[in-house]
């Protein structure tokens, strides 16, 4: 690693490796690697022996991606039901369209890789539709030389180790891409930025027809350009909530996109099983708030 990102993400992760605190880490990629990730997070929550941990109910976000799990694993169930699938050490996540209930152990660490739109796709040539609501053991689909990645992960407690362990691995897999961009990722990026836009209106402007886009994104995506839009619109609207708190919800959803209540409603019981005031208390109770940080 160049000594000098290895500064930008010490500088960025204010990290120190030896701090027993909890760690809530958030930093862009390297240089060559934007356009692929879109962020790095890491994140690691201790317990007390003895006490029950929260669990975290994970709404629907606009993303797939790679997570470790170095030190106590996760468990996770669909929609509002307990936690019962173990996660492996390291995950392929694919898009989600539906609440999940995540429990970590005691000594809870994750390291996830937030990829851009169609870019694991672009990495690996896995259709994401085989991951949407689920996630795969990557050491079982990635490449062998992962493995070592997985285990070198695992021996580092240095949130900036692991972020430059993973940029070098990334870089090699990035050189053997096969899979050029399509016009979909750009749209599906574009979506991130603006879910309210004009999908006839963005498929005309990359020059790509209705079926095509749909294709694309089943393919690359992982759900369809509409479902993905809503998706990024709620996770916006949650994020903006949970900032600020004392706001009305019908004005949150306007800025995020909404046009009405209705709709508001209907994304609230299809992405998360209740209404907006019942989510809200299920996510006070996520183990991160304990510790005074919220997404």
């Amino acid at each position: 690693m160049r000594p000098d990102r290895q500064a930008e993400l010490r500088a960025d992760l204010q990290a120190d490796p030896q701090a027993l605190g909890p760690a809530f880490h958030f930093v862009p990629p390297i240089a060559p690697l934007r356009g692929w990730v879109r962020q790095h997070q890491v994140i690691r929550l201790r317990f007390p022996a003895g006490t029950v941990v929260p669990t975290k109910p994970y709404w629907p976000r606009p993303a797939a991606a790679l997570a470790f799990y170095p030190r106590d694993r996760e468990r996770i169930g669909m929609g509002r039901d307990a936690p019962n699938l173990l996660k492996p050490r390291a995950a392929l996540i694919g898009q989600p369209t539906v609440l999940t209930q995540r429990q970590g152990g005691h000594d809870f660490s994750v390291y996830q890789i937030e990829f851009e739109p169609g870019a694991l796709y672009r990495l690996t040539g896995l259709p994401l539709d085989r991951l949407s609501d689920t996630c795969l053991d990557a050491e079982s689909v990635l490449p062998s030389g992962f493995r070592s990645l997985v285990d070198r992960i695992e021996d580092l407690d240095d949130p900036v180790a692991q972020v430059a362990a993973a940029e070098a691995w990334l870089l090699g897999l990035v050189a053997r891409s096969r899979w050029p961009a399509k016009p979909g990722d750009r749209i599906a990026s574009r979506l991130l930025e603006d879910p309210a836009a004009d999908l006839e209106d963005l498929a005309r402007r990359h020059g790509v027809v209705a079926r095509h886009l749909r294709r694309q994104f089943d393919q690359r995506v992982g759900v369809g350009p509409k479902l993905f839009a809503r998706i990024a619109r709620f996770d916006r609207l949650v994020r903006a909530a949970n900032r600020a708190p004392d706001e009305h919800w019908l004005g949150l959803a306007l800025d995020a996109g909404y046009h009405d209540h209705r709709h508001l409603a209907r994304d609230f019981r299809q992405f998360t099983l209740a209404t907006p005031g019942e989510f809200v208390a299920l996510e006070a109770r996520s183990p991160e708030r304990g510790f005074g940080f919220c997404e």
